[in-house]
């Protein structure tokens, strides 16, 4: 079972943006961005996210393995390995962890561990 230890990225942090990209050799690629936005509509809590885990396949990338966002119209969900599910957004450390919880599981299944943080 190979185990991945202090996954070093490239980050850019302020109060108002958390931006991390980091390619997994034989894995995938992950790309968490945080960005604090105007309340609107369709941001209510003032903060636009797209937590990503594509996966590497032999065909590319699966940008819908695991996937929390929020864009525009279609409010808090997620996408797990293809279908969509509702997510319910009560904070961003709490969508964080929640992400990185759901990650690590969906790898375990594939006898993948992963320490990120």
């Amino acid at each position: 079972m190979p185990i991945i230890y202090g996954i070093g990225c490239h980050r850019s942090v302020s109060l108002e943006k958390l931006h991390i990209k980091h390619y997994i050799d034989d894995i995938g690629i992950l790309e968490i961005k945080i960005i604090e936005v105007e309340k609107s509509k369709y941001y209510p809590e003032g903060v636009k996210y797209s937590l990503v885990f594509a996966r590497k396949t032999k065909y590319g990338f699966d940008a819908e393995y695991l996937r929390y966002d929020n864009h525009n119209k279609e409010g808090h969900h997620k996408h797990v390995k293809g279908k969509v599910f509702r997510y319910v957004f009560t904070n961003v450390e709490t969508l964080v962890s929640d992400f990185i919880s759901e990650l690590q599981s969906l790898l375990r299944e594939k006898d993948i561990e992963i320490d990120l943080f």
